[in-house]
Parts: structure tokens; sequence; C-alpha cells
């Protein structure tokens, strides 16, 4: 059964005001730093943190505010749907769930769900021996990851640069949601989605916190103690290594990293599947360009989530050094 799918967070996450999230958005971009693509770069993907605007949004609007400016240039100007892959915080499954919403409800306006690809996905994913299956209302409507990536993208497609069509009209959404997966499965996934990310019409949100440290997270892992004495230098550390090993596209030293930490980041099975995707393009980029945190620890009675922003290129020149 299709339906509209409510902006559940906004007014709580999220300005729902479409003025007051207009203008916080609006300076979130506008103090955010660039980092120039070379002429020889294409966009691919980003990774974004989901916790709520007054705490991410400025770690989000790093990998956004290049994907507003990258849309609206000669090479974004073919994307016409963007794949949303966020963990699943409520609801305990395995595979994948397919989005079942005909549009997703913003402050700015309706974005519309492309059911087609979705189902699509879901064949694929079906005959590649994936758990999959369609989402509940109440699963959609309950979970954050996908949503708090809507203010960023809502606004980038209804209020362009100066002088710029506005895409809302153009861009459609493909929302799936990743329950529990191993390796071998995170292969699978990441197989049937790489001919979408071949396309330069698709566009891959990957939907992450990093870090969640403290005993209200039942996690409270001290990294490399005889080095980082202090606990919330270990944490940024720990964070980092995570970080360095997907840019370096290290996936046995991830699996190991995160098998030997149990880092708590809760989008680690949507960004491995996005690294498994990537697997045969030896040009494909990670750079991370914002890390922040809610709190910086000071003892172990403290608490704290880290937030880490990244972009995703294939470098078609074939040089893969920063830019």
């Amino acid at each position: 059964m299709t339906y509209s799918r409510r902006a559940t967070h906004a007014g709580s996450w999220y300005e729902g005001s479409p003025n007051a999230l207009k203008a916080l958005v609006d300076t979130l971009f506008s103090t955010a730093s660039k980092s120039p693509l070379k002429e020889s770069e294409k966009m691919i993907g980003v990774i974004s943190p989901h916790a709520g605007i007054s705490y991410s949004g400025n770690t989000a609007s790093h990998v956004y505010v290049h994907l507003r400016d990258y849309i609206y240039g000669h090479k974004g100007r073919s994307i016409t749907r963007i794949f949303l892959l966020g963990p699943s915080h409520h609801k305990g499954f395995d595979g994948v769930e397919v989005c079942a919403a005909q549009r997703y409800e913003t402050p700015f306006g309706p974005l519309v769900v492309n059911a087609k690809v979705g189902q699509e996905v879901e064949k694929e994913l079906r005959a590649a021996g994936v758990p999959v299956g369609t989402m509940h209302r109440m699963t959609d409507e309950d979970e954050h990851s996908i949503e708090m990536q809507l203010p960023f993208i809502s606004h980038l497609l209804h209020y362009p640069p100066n002088g710029y069509k506005p895409a809302m009209d153009r861009v459609e959404l493909v929302p799936l949601l990743i329950g529990g997966t191993n390796r071998k499965m995170e292969n699978l996934i990441g197989s049937v989605l790489s001919k979408y990310l071949k396309d330069n019409q698709n566009f891959f949100v990957i939907s992450s916190d990093f870090c969640h440290w403290g005993a209200r997270f039942q996690y409270m892992y001290h990294y490399e103690k005889a080095e980082y004495p202090d606990i919330g230098d270990a944490i940024i550390s720990m964070d980092h290594e995570g970080m360095r090993l997907l840019e370096a596209r290290d996936m046995d030293g991830w699996y190991k990293y995160l098998s030997t930490t149990n880092n708590t980041i809760c989008g680690r099975r949507p960004i491995s599947v996005l690294m498994a995707a990537l697997d045969s393009k030896k040009e494909a980029v990670v750079r991370f360009l914002h890390y922040s945190q809610s709190n910086r620890c000071k003892n172990m009675s403290d608490s704290s989530v880290s937030y880490a922003g990244a972009i995703v290129t294939l470098d078609e020149s074939g040089d893969k050094s920063a830019p």
C-alpha cells in the first residue's frame, strides 16, 4: 500500500517552519568550507550524519554544499535519482527493506519517490539471494536516518544557486533501509547497486553517525589506552582510524577494525555496502571533509556521539590524489 511519508521529525529534530529551516540551512551552507573538485572528478555519493540538526548539521552541511554546487554544474545536471541508504534503528530484520512511499513530505514541499527503480532493485536483490522486503509505513515514519538527510536535500533541490532552475522536478528518491547483514551479504547488496553507481543519473547518500560512546550507549571501550590515556583523545583517534581505512578503501582493515573496536558506527552496514559497490572502481576516491562531536568526553561518566562527513568521487583521469 502506497502512502505519503510525513516529516515526522520536523519541529523536533529540525525546524518545522520552512522559513526557519531555510534560514538555518542557508547559514550552514554559507559557513561550510569547500574543497573544489578537479575537472576530471565527478561526485557519486556522500556519507552524512543523521543526528538532530543542531548536533550534526554543521558536519552534514560540509558535504551537502558540495552536492548543491555539483548538481547544478555541467556534470551534475544528469542526476535524476538520489539513492538514500540508512540503518534501521527501531526494527530488527535481515537484509534490505525498500521504501513503498509515493513521496516524502518536507517543510519545503514533497519529494517524489521513484517506485519503479525501487521495485527493480528489490527484484535484483532477491535474485542475488539477499533477504528483501517492503518498508511498512510505521517503520518508515519511525526511522530518522533517512529523514535527517532531507532538510539538506530538499533545500538544495528547491533553492538552487542564483540563476539556476530548481532541480526538485527532475530528481527523485530511492530510499533503502539496511538491516542485519554480514560481509558476504554487504558484498551481494553492493554488487547489485554497483550498476546503479555507474549510471550518471544516480547519486548515493549514505546515512551514518560515528562513535556513540558512554554508559547510555552501553559502549565504553578505551581505544589504545596506553597511547591515548585521555578518553576524549581516544574516541577521536578511534574514529579517525576508521575514516582513514575508508579513505584507503582497505576493506580487510575496515572489517578487522570493526571487529576489534566494535565502534558503534550505526551506519557501518550502509557504509560497507557503498564500499562493496565501489570495489571494481579503482578511480574512486573517498574524502572525509569534516568531523565533529556532540560533546568531548572528559571522563568515564561522560557521553558523546561523533559525526563525520565525506564525499565520494570518481577521478576519470586515473589520478586518485586529492585536489
